[in-house]
């Protein structure tokens, strides 16, 4: 066993899985403490959310694009392209959380209104959307510079400043959302506020951690932000299929919110809790395949071919055993995990164990994609086949089947969520079939259209 390859595994993906994982769980402590007013507070503050998943989108498009680049610059030690790519990262991150504030602001009600039609959820949704589309452009800014230093292998920084943040917007929910220490009962606009002020500390607390500490690279505000239209545009087109992969998946997973929202109550609610004690797994294959694409891109950046090749398919093998043991913890937990909720009506628990039992089944597929596509073939600039192969499935196969049993058969979530999870089977072929092509396996700082720095 390769002991230092693994170390670097651990090294890398642990702080990024702890930092999703802390993240997940901050949005559990909203969905858990608002639990409290009822199922209408959970529903509606669950769906208001997914205003900020679609932003989310567009941030880890563009994130993950310019990511592949800095971590193969980072392996070439091309300090001018690091800043470079980051300057136009962070432009463009900042520019789609302002979009994302004015629209969430201005117009809370028709974001709302495209996810369900109950008046209810759409009065509580609205009041929360207003307060918390202030912490978009925060989270924006953050989401770029967390980023970069995960490309270049600063991953404890952000999960420890992540970390502080879950414990700030903790107390600022037990304050604002029920009222404590002279604050009045704001219930899910409490969660919002809390959001907000514990966003406004992390941005601040990674500018800091940029500003002060020593690393193998620097940071030139110049070089970051005299971008030339060339450089801009090469670099859009670069990172283009990666943009359409993240908002082409993201928002046929938004569709299924849609039809869980447009069927009866019960199915909202349970896809609202079953997905943050789902997410509470995932985190960990994510901080796997994050760790699969910064180790792999800094090796083809270097030119090591045949060490990326032998770790990719090594990372492969891993996550998805770690995808089979996750599912079972996840079935061992998640009754337990019910008992948290106890305002929610018996029909909403029972459907939230079975609909996880279900992914627990597709977690080992669900594994091995994301490593594939989001880690190997991403590492290497391999992004068009990826987009293919990642968004065909939803858009092909998991929304019709997902429509026809919700709108025509009539099935309860339970089967509607196994129906859409069938495309993880599906598209496990065409992603191992690509990964073992070998197409990836290239320096896309060397590739014909290369990207030229320039000043």
């Amino acid at each position: 066993m390769d002991k230092s390859f693994w170390r670097r595994v651990a090294i890398i993906g642990i702080p990024v899985a702890l930092s999703s994982l802390i993240g997940t769980v901050l949005n559990m402590l909203d969905i858990f403490m608002i639990g409290n007013f009822g199922d209408d507070y959970v529903s509606a503050v669950g769906l208001a959310n997914k205003v900020f998943f679609v932003l989310n989108l567009l941030l880890i498009g563009i994130v993950s694009g310019s990511a592949i680049l800095i971590s193969q610059y980072y392996g070439k030690g091309d300090e001018e392209g690091i800043n470079k790519v980051f300057g136009f990262s962070l432009i463009f991150s900042a520019l789609g959380g302002l979009i994302f504030f004015l629209l969430a602001y201005f117009m809370p009600d028709n974001l709302m209104r495209i996810f369900t039609n109950d008046e209810r959820f759409i009065e509580i949704g609205s009041s929360y959307l207003k307060i918390v589309s202030i912490s978009y452009i925060l989270t924006s800014v953050s989401t770029a510079i967390t980023g970069l230093l995960k490309s270049v292998n600063k991953t404890s920084a952000p999960m420890l400043i992540t970390l502080g943040c879950v414990a700030i917007n903790f107390i600022c929910n037990y304050i604002f959302i029920f009222g404590n220490l002279g604050s009045p009962v704001m219930k899910a606009d409490g969660a919002a506020l809390g959001t907000v002020i514990a966003r406004s500390i992390e941005i601040i607390a990674l500018t800091m951690y940029c500003i002060f500490t020593k690393k193998s690279f620097e940071l030139h505000v110049k070089r970051m932000f005299s971008l030339k239209l060339k450089f801009i545009l090469s670099t859009f087109i670069f990172i283009l299929p990666v943009l359409i992969n993240e908002f082409g998946w993201g928002l046929g997973t938004t569709v299924y919110s849609v039809i869980y929202g447009h069927m009866d109550e019960t199915a909202t609610t349970t896809m609202t809790i079953a997905t943050c004690i789902q997410d509470l797994v995932y985190v960990f294959l994510l901080g796997m395949s994050n760790a699969a694409a910064i180790l792999i891109g800094n090796e083809l950046g270097a030119d090591k071919f045949s060490d990326a090749k032998r770790n990719a398919k090594r990372l492969l093998v891993a996550n998805t055993a770690f995808g089979v043991v996750l599912g079972l913890i996840l079935v061992g937990i998640v009754y337990p995990y019910t008992l948290l909720y106890p305002n929610i009506s018996e029909v909403v628990k029972k459907y939230v164990i079975y609909v996880c039992i279900v992914y627990a089944i597709i977690l080992p597929f669900k594994a091995f994609n994301i490593t594939s596509i989001c880690g190997v073939l991403r590492a290497g600039g391999d992004t068009i086949v990826s987009m293919i192969i990642d968004i065909a499935g939803i858009w092909t196969f998991a929304i019709p089947l997902g429509c026809l049993g919700a709108f025509v058969f009539n099935l309860n979530v339970v089967w509607v969520f196994a129906l859409i999870s069938l495309e993880e089977v599906i598209k496990l072929f065409f992603s191992l079939w690509r990964t073992k092509q070998g197409k990836w396996i290239k320096n896309v700082c060397n590739f014909d259209q290369k990207i030229e720095v320039e000043y």
